[in-house]
């Protein structure tokens, strides 16, 4: 009997020993190696390149995470990450542009996450409030805005002073006046405005419109986003300006497309440009062309510019970890505080901190236009809305190349957004 207990203790000693080491290779195995986090992308070009350089000095200075990453083609980045959101094989971080969250917030495809930013104190008070905001979805949080990308006005200093001009513009007649004057005294584009689908669809007609109706205090959709909000007077102030810098005054050209208007500008060609703060980087690199990139001037009134966001975001299939989602968070933190990286992309950071640090003020033109976040309007918060931005693009451009009637124009659109909208609800 005294043999049999002993070798009874001895098992259990065995058991408990085995157990010990056991639990002592997992929690070595837990902690060997840094937490992975995988991320897609649709950055390419030079913005790809800024972005590569922002993940290599994050995984140079961390040792407990490492990020990898694979960039999408932006023509098939929404159409795979819809595909794998839904299947649940997404990466653990994505970017998704801020007119796009409304497609996979209702249906809770991506993670909420005031809760892990609350557990992390994160610095929330440090965002930008207007594009923060606009990643909020009945009161809850589904993404980290990275940027801001506004429309803004880029002005050829040498063509203003050859003309006289001795002030930018702030509003449209005093626009119009200089733009007049360059192509009198100089020979050269008054605005490089493009207006044509020939090369890109015509944007930049959607979001001088979409600007001026903000700047006038109206809207695009009416406060619940289910009918059009344009077909009034102050559509017809917007759109007879579009029409008339090209037909009235002619300080446009005509069927102008979107690589032309930005190579006019690039070569000193063109004294205005309208255009995203991304195409900064395509100016500065011009040789002899002396410039400033200043906000979207309020034309028909206040200032207010179109704007979009590149937000980060989780999906949700992979929040099964904290401590996993807690890596993920610290990756879209780091990432946003080190904004400055990214504004040489030219991206407004949405760090207050960012845009108040020596380092991002010693970028040439990032700090004139970076107030510019404080003025920016997102896109209304409706699912349809992509479409309507490309169907209202057609219809902008129609309507100034043939000089249509602004009332009769703005009825057409009217019925065809709300027949979009139908579709959505």
């Amino acid at each position: 009997m005294k043999i049999r207990k002993t070798v009874i203790t001895l098992l259990l000693i065995m058991c408990s020993v085995s157990f010990v080491f056991a639990s002592g290779a997992k929690e070595s195995e837990k902690k060997e190696g840094p937490i992975e986090v995988s991320f897609w992308s649709l950055f390419t070009g030079g913005d790809g390149e800024y972005f590569n350089a922002i993940i290599d000095e994050f995984n140079n200075t961390h040792t407990d995470i490492k990020m990898t990453t694979d960039t999408v083609k932006f023509d098939n980045y929404y159409t795979k990450l819809t595909a794998a959101l839904a299947a649940g094989n997404a990466p653990d971080l994505v970017v998704v542009h801020q007119a796009n969250l409304r497609n996979y917030v209702p249906s809770n495809q991506l993670l909420a996450l005031d809760s892990y930013l609350k557990d992390m104190n994160a610095p929330i008070s440090d965002f930008v409030e207007a594009p923060l905001k606009a990643c909020q979805f009945d009161g809850s949080t589904y993404a980290l805005p990275l940027d801001v990308h506004p429309l803004i006005m880029y002005v050829n200093k040498a063509l203003l002073k050859e003309a006289g001009i001795n002030e930018i513009p702030t509003n449209y007649d005093q626009l119009i006046k200089a733009a007049k004057a360059v192509e009198e005294k100089t020979g050269k584009m008054g605005i490089a405005c493009d207006n044509t689908t020939a090369v890109y669809k015509a944007y930049t007609l959607t979001r001088l419109f979409f600007s001026m109706m903000y700047q006038q205090g109206g809207t695009m959709l009416n406060a619940d986003n289910t009918k059009a909000a344009f077909n009034n007077e102050k559509g017809v102030v917007a759109l007879k300006a579009l029409e008339d810098m090209v037909n009235k005054y002619g300080v446009t050209p005509k069927g102008l497309d979107y690589d032309t208007s930005v190579n006019s500008f690039k070569l000193g060609e063109a004294a205005f440009h309208f255009n995203g703060v991304w195409a900064t980087g395509t100016f500065e690199s011009a040789s002899n062309l002396d410039f400033v990139a200043v906000p979207l001037p309020g034309l028909v009134g206040k200032p207010a510019a179109w704007g979009g966001s590149h937000t980060l975001a989780i999906p949700a299939s992979k929040a099964q970890n904290k401590e996993h989602v807690e890596a993920i968070i610290e990756c879209m933190l780091w990432i946003t505080e080190n904004g400055q990286m990214w504004a040489k992309a030219g991206h407004i950071p949405t760090r207050v901190s960012v845009q108040n640090s020596e380092e991002f003020k010693a970028l040439p033109y990032r700090a004139d236009y970076a107030g510019a976040a404080a003025s920016t309007v997102a896109p209304p918060d409706t699912a349809a809305w992509n479409e309507i931005y490309a169907v209202m693009s057609d219809l902008l451009e129609y309507a100034v190349a043939n000089n249509s009637e602004p009332t009769k124009a703005l009825d057409q659109m009217e019925a065809k957004v709300n027949d979009i909208i139908s579709t959505y609800n």
